[in-house]
């Protein structure tokens, strides 16, 4: 099973880029603004969960806010988008990424219908350390991680300023 990562209004707002991140904070109250984005990302992170079936792994099924991890790029992606397009904010800085994510997130639809799993796994091409066959590797059981919420030198998952 694949690992998954929990993907909520708090790992949204902290992993935003810095020009979406400095219009998203200039944007309406915070209470308000947390709310927009709760719906966005409840949005997308249900269909994606949905389109692997997350409901059906152990892992997947411990929290309604986890992906699998092969997914998150494409849920951040799909986030920005929506989001920089609510803000009025550049949306087509995003769009190349949202529209490479929808044509993902429409393969992990086409592959659960033909009987795909609840790995994430599929779709486009992963690619693991040591294997050379284009599949995921993983462990018997996956994990439930979390997106970092402060400094803490994580993955920075914005795409590189202009």
């Amino acid at each position: 099973m694949a690992d998954w990562v929990v993907y909520d209004t708090g790992a949204a707002a902290a992993t935003l880029p810095p020009l979406l991140a400095a219009a998203y904070a200039a944007w309406l109250t915070p209470d308000a603004r947390a709310q927009r984005l709760g719906l966005i990302v409840s949005g997308v992170v249900a269909d994606f969960r949905k389109a692997v079936a997350a409901d059906a792994d152990a892992t997947g099924q411990l929290n309604a806010d986890c992906i699998p991890l092969a997914c998150l790029r494409h849920v951040s992606a799909i986030t920005w988008y929506t989001l920089a397009n609510e803000l009025s904010s550049g949306p087509e800085l995003y769009r190349p990424a949202w529209l490479d994510s929808e044509i993902y997130l429409r393969r992990l639809y086409q592959d659960l219908e033909s009987g795909g799993g609840a790995s994430g796994a599929t779709g486009t091409p992963l690619y693991s350390p040591g294997f050379s066959n284009g599949r995921v590797s993983g462990a018997l059981t996956g994990r439930l991680l979390y997106v970092p919420g402060d400094d803490s030198g994580g993955i920075n998952y914005a795409p590189p300023a202009p």
